[in-house]
């Protein structure tokens, strides 16, 4: 007995856990492959009783179908943040303290049998609930203290700029404080609170300069060392100054990321790095960022070899160092500008000003040209591509070697030249403005996004606001009065983000302003949403005053208002008045403890928010026989399965009213289209494709560079953005597999190579192509992860493919399999090493239904690109099927096997949705289903559909 299998044991209508086994002995009877050869084979009599004493079992089981006995699964991690939320209105993210999910063999977090319930799971939730209310409920009649500032930026604004030789710690760079002013402002609120006032004065005993050690104490006074304007990061630029500032704000670039290797980059952050450095910020509740930017109106600096137009009608103007001149165009032109300049002045340093706008970048790329006459000592450099307006534009250069003469070439370009094509694609492209929130560090910051970033399409100044709660983000943990001068320092990130390399329009910041706690009222909606106005509410002096005999019995209908409606929203149901009565005991003992009335109820809450009526979801049921979900459960299971969230206003309205079953189509239509239908979808599409192996990847750096961190973080959305695209257009199953589109931003589109087919800049958007690169098998995501960094895996993509896929998972592999031998045999392929793995004993069962699924994949390298070298890529898939590569084995999957990816996919939204592995007879169910679906009918949102309106999802 080599498989440790009995079947004696078995009873004549097995269990559930059983008829899988009993299906696959079947098949393997039927088939001939057992018993094996060394073992004497059945004779046909043998082998035919066999099987109808299976058939009879399986039949009995399907007859019998799956025992329900009512669900009852605890909250995901995901789903109780989701849920705190919504309930609560709260930004933060309050689940840090609670341990991981456990994952299921599906793959998924929220299977019932596994979602256990530890000490340390109620007690975190008993803080975490505790937290969120004291967020929440505030005392009415508190005067809040609120901070808010802003820093105008511009060349020259400060006319009292600090006289200081500020410094911020190693390699500081800061921009003048000449060219930026702080104002602690007090805006204007409906109702009174106190303004922060930042600290002025500093004694400090160290780190004054750079990290040196000062001993003895030193006094700073004024603002200026409290907030700072600093740009370390990264030091150089490809083309032009990474920032700058102008009488009309600071200029970014776009912040190109380092390149993570050890000695070939710096840990101060990427390039053009523009931080507001300051000392201190709340400690916690919401806060809000507005920045005011516009896109400029640019011109295209050029690389040295771009090739110099010149035309009979270009313009030759003499330049002086520093000395003004203007140029004349009788109509707007596109304009190829270049420089002439004797050889001496190349690699020098220019500033060219063309009216309004400025340039600095170097005198590169020098060349003689003869049909201008210049040669000998002059050579020409070209320079930038523009738009100049009709008539006078003033124009100054500045050399960095000012006694060189030089002249502008300036070569007005027809639209249809290819320099004239590549500006208009730059005029029209916008910079993405991202904020960024964390602390500083010695060796350069720790920062977490705001929220995601926001193109700025207008050329004229516009606000942008971005909200978050700062406990979300890093913060530095000092000690109080620390002495040390860079202790302590939060900064506030704003960048002109990087897409993919392109060169975009510069980003003009004018101005940043911060206002932290922000309340747009008194008392906040957190707690106006507990304590809602009605006309059972008491006089606020009752409210407010300790408990007497006298007044309590007009604070109980509030009360019990207040219990009913905040503990029905949270139970997803309508509680019962047993329940509003435990609870109203709860607030009575509490007010009668000389508790305020406000707080007292607060006590009321935390049992609400402790109880199993939030943290689980429920689905009761009166015996193992299938009976439909009432309408509380029903809008319950279908919020948590499409949004992972609780159920929203009009689901419940309809539950309560009974109406949901006669809407059931129209609001999964209205789900699937929600912004919330992503809370689904990012957790769901990582988990069903094992995507967690890509996030603890250790990448190759020096053999991959391209696959840094930051388009790590790109290409990890695209499997969720493709999935979400295919439900909510109803597209065909067989796309998963081969569709001649991807789902990508400009930074994707670029890693596969499709840079000139996106313009999406950080929007996912279909992507047309013929590169056989469309459908979830050839996503980076996926493919990197089934490699180990430096070398691709073709057994673990065939084994993803068959698990995720096809729904044909091999069996796990017996214990002490060894691995590929690495060193030995290296002249041996990948192929033959293969092979000889295979022919241990134990190994070639598994490795037949695995090994030719990988093999196609030899054309995808470890970073999930496409390579570039011939390989063989051909396999022989387990039906015998002959494939050479991934594009004729999409093909198969999408002609041949689409009922199996239908089946595949339902089986794998199924075990979401139900929150547990299904049982045999419920799958055989789906099986059945998608092989009866028309070609047309196999579209996700279609599925999706089918799905809930089945007995499977409809009964508990």
């Amino acid at each position: 007995m080599t498989s440790g299998i009995r079947v004696d044991q078995l009873a004549g209508v097995p269990e559930d856990r059983h008829l899988a086994l009993l299906a696959d002995i079947r098949r393997q009877i039927d088939s001939a492959t057992m018993p094996p050869e060394d073992e004497p084979p059945l004779s046909a009599a043998e082998r035919t009783q066999i099987i109808n004493w299976i058939d009879l079992s399986l039949r009995a089981a399907r007859d019998q179908g799956a025992q329900k006995n009512g669900a009852m699964r605890r909250l995901t991690i995901a789903q109780y943040r989701n849920s705190l939320q919504d309930l609560l209105g709260i930004q933060e993210d309050l689940t840090d303290s609670l341990p991981a999910d456990a994952v299921s063999k599906d793959g998924f977090t929220n299977n019932a049998a596994l979602m256990t319930l530890s000490p340390l799971q109620s007690e975190a939730w008993f803080e975490i609930a505790q937290r969120a209310l004291d967020q929440c409920i505030v005392d009415e009649s508190a005067v809040p203290v609120i901070q808010t500032f802003r820093m105008d930026l511009g060349r020259n604004i400060n006319p009292d700029p600090c006289p200081d030789n500020l410094i911020l710690g190693a390699n500081s760079e800061l921009i003048p404080s000449s060219d930026f002013l702080v104002t602690e402002l007090a805006p204007h609120k409906p109702f009174r609170f106190q303004p922060w006032q930042m600290q002025r004065s500093f004694d400090f005993i160290e780190g004054y300069v750079g990290n040196d050690t000062i001993r003895q104490w030193r006094h700073f006074e004024g603002l200026a060392h409290s907030v700072f304007a600093c740009v370390r990061g990264n030091p150089g630029y490809p083309r032009g100054a990474a920032w700058e500032t102008t009488p009309a704000g600071l200029l970014l670039r776009p912040a190109i990321p380092g390149s993570e290797i050890f000695g070939e980059s710096t840990t101060y952050g990427p390039r053009a790095n523009f931080k507001i450095s300051l000392r201190e910020l709340p400690q916690q509740g919401n806060f809000r960022i507005t920045v005011s930017a516009a896109a400029v109106d640019d011109g295209l600096l050029l690389p040295p070899d771009t090739p110099i137009s010149s035309r009979p009608n270009s313009l030759r103007i003499p330049l002086q160092s520093g000395t003004p001149t203007t140029l004349s165009l009788n109509q707007s032109e596109i304009c190829q500008i270049s420089i002439i300049s004797p050889a001496a002045a190349s690699g020098n340093n220019l500033q060219l000003q063309l009216g309004t706008r400025g340039f600095s970048t170097k005198i590169e790329g020098s060349r003689t040209l003869p049909e201008l006459n210049v040669i000998g000592d002059l050579q020409i450099s070209p320079i930038l591509t523009i738009r100049l307006p009709a008539g006078q534009t003033p124009i100054l250069a500045t050399l960095a070697q000012p006694q060189h003469a030089c002249e502008l070439l300036v070569t007005p370009l027809p639209p249809e030249l290819p320099e004239a094509a590549s500006f208009l694609k730059f005029e029209a492209r916008r910079p993405w403005l991202g904020i960024h929130l964390g602390l500083r560090r010695d060796c350069g910051s720790t920062l977490t996004p705001v929220g995601l970033p926001v193109e700025v399409r207008s050329h004229q100044i516009q606000q942008y606001v971005f909200n978050a709660a700062i406990t979300d983000f890093p913060a530095p943990l000092v000690e109080k009065n620390n002495v040390n001068y860079l202790a302590g320092v939060r900064e506030i990130g704003i960048r002109s983000e990087f897409t993919d390399g392109r060169e975009l329009p510069r980003l003009n910041i004018q101005s940043v302003q911060f206002e932290g706690p922000f309340f747009e009222t008194w008392p906040p909606p957190t707690h106006r949403s507990i304590f809602f106005d009605s006309p059972l509410k008491p006089a606020p002096e009752i409210l407010a005053a300790p408990f007497s005999e006298a007044t309590h019995a007009l604070e109980i209908p509030w009360a019990k208002q207040i219990l009913a409606r905040f503990a029905s929203q949270a139970w997803r149901r309508t509680a019962t008045d047993q329940e509003l009565q435990l609870l109203l005991n709860v607030w009575a003992s509490a007010r009668k403890n000389n508790t305020d009335f406000f707080h007292s109820i607060r006590d009321s809450l935390l049992v609400v928010l402790t109880s199993p009526a939030f943290l689980f979801i429920i689905e009761d049921s009166r015996g193992p026989e299938p009976e439909p979900l009432s309408e509380h459960e029903l809008a319950a299971k279908l919020a948590f399965f499409l949004w992972n969230s609780p159920p929203d206003q009009q689901l419940t309205a309809l539950a309560e009213n009974g109406a949901l079953r006669q809407h059931l189509h129209a609001e999964i239509d209205r789900l699937i289209d929600h912004p919330h239908f992503f809370r689904f979808i990012s957790e769901f599409t990582p988990q069903w494709l094992n995507l967690d192996r890509f996030d603890v990847l250790s990448v190759d750096e020096r053999r991959f560079p391209h696959l840094n961190r930051t388009i790590r973080s790109r290409l990890r959305l695209e499997p969720s953005e493709t999935v979400a695209y295919l439900i909510r257009q109803d597209r065909p199953v067989t796309e998963l597999v081969q569709a001649d589109y991807i789902l990508a931003d400009d930074a994707v589109a670029s890693y596969y190579g499709l840079t000139d087919l996106s313009e999406s800049g950080f929007a996912f958007t279909p992507v047309p192509h013929k590169g056989g690169i469309g459908g979830l098998l050839t996503q980076a995501a996926v493919l990197a992860g089934l490699s180990n960094g430096r070398e691709p895996n073709p057994v673990k993509r065939g084994a993803w493919l068959a698990r995720r896929i096809i729904a044909e998972p091999p069996a796990d592999p017996p214990p002490n399999v060894p691995q590929l031998p690495e060193s030995e045999n290296s002249s041996l392929t990948l192929r033959q090493k293969l092979e000889a793995h295979r022919n241990q004993p134990g190994c070639v069962k598994c490795h037949s239904g695995i090994d030719p699924w990988g093999l196609p994949f030899e054309q995808y390298d470890a970073s999930g690109r496409r390579r570039t070298d011939p390989v063989d890529a051909a396999s022989a898939l387990p039906d015998g099927t002959a494939v050479d590569g991934v594009d004729s084995l999409k093909q198969y999957l999408a002609t041949d096997r689409s009922d199996q990816i239908t089946y595949n996919l339902i089986k794998h939204l199924a075990t979401w949705a139900s929150g547990r592995t299904l049982a045999w007879t419920e799958l055989e169910q789906l099986q059945a289903c998608s092989r009866q679906l028309t070609p047309e009918h196999r579209t996700c949102r279609r599925i999706l559909h089918d799905l809930i309106d089945s007995p499977l999802f409809l009964t508990k």
